[in-house]
């Protein structure tokens, strides 16, 4: 065959340019997966853990959210397995679109923050999903809302006014405007140290993996 030659030199040719294609774009992707750690973390209005924690949890994040309910755990089981070692930055990204409630109870939650009572309420909106996310309608919402908030410690009748308030809006709404600017599309994500977590299932191995290179 007289073509062969130019044949084999072809098929080299374009196998070497489809793997260029592949790794520029596996470059990219790698590098999208990394954010600026002062990005991520805002104002670190809603945080825990030490100011100088090895490894920095940040967490966009949806109350009813059920995969958000699932992952809590594993974050609660980390905070406590390494107290000295991590802190979590919590920022909300409240999918309103399929989640009704999602919007008041991040509010609900901005709330029990200006009282000191972000974390409480916090793991109080994720064990209590399936009550407070079920209820037929936001006025039944907020009202529970406002029984966990009592439960707190937060006068019923401050928190009934702040859930409204335009500071606790915009609070939410700057973590949303942050989280869609970076990319964040769909929760729980999650980035660790900066680095976009693919496998949030596996949470505690990575931290524990990171801690081991320190």
């Amino acid at each position: 065959m007289k073509n062969l030659p130019l044949l084999i030199v072809t098929l080299i040719g374009t196998i070497a340019l489809i793997v260029g294609v592949a790794v520029v774009f596996s470059q990219k992707a790698t590098q999208s997966q990394t954010v600026d750690q002062a990005v991520l973390a805002g104002d670190q209005s809603n945080k825990t853990g030490p100011a100088d924690a090895k490894v920095t949890i940040v967490e966009f994040s949806d109350f009813q959210c059920p995969a958000c309910a699932a992952i809590y755990p594993l974050i609660k089981q980390v905070k406590a397995q390494y107290p000295s070692d991590v802190a979590i930055i919590y920022r909300h990204f409240p999918l309103s679109s399929i989640h009704p409630y999602a919007q008041i109870s991040a509010q609900a939650a901005e709330v029990a923050a200006e009282a000191g009572k972000f974390w409480e309420m916090h793991d109080r909106l994720f064990e209590e999903q399936a009550v407070w996310s079920t209820l037929k309608s936001e006025d039944e919402v907020i009202a529970k809302l406002a029984e966990y908030a009592q439960e707190l410690g937060i006068d019923k009748k401050s928190f009934m006014e702040r859930i409204v308030s335009d500071k606790v809006k915009t609070a939410v709404a700057e973590d949303a405007t942050a989280a869609t600017r970076i990319g964040v599309n769909a929760t729980p994500t999650l980035y660790i140290n900066g680095q976009k977590v693919t496998a949030p299932q596996q949470l505690n191995q990575l931290v524990a993996d990171l801690l081991k290179t320190e």
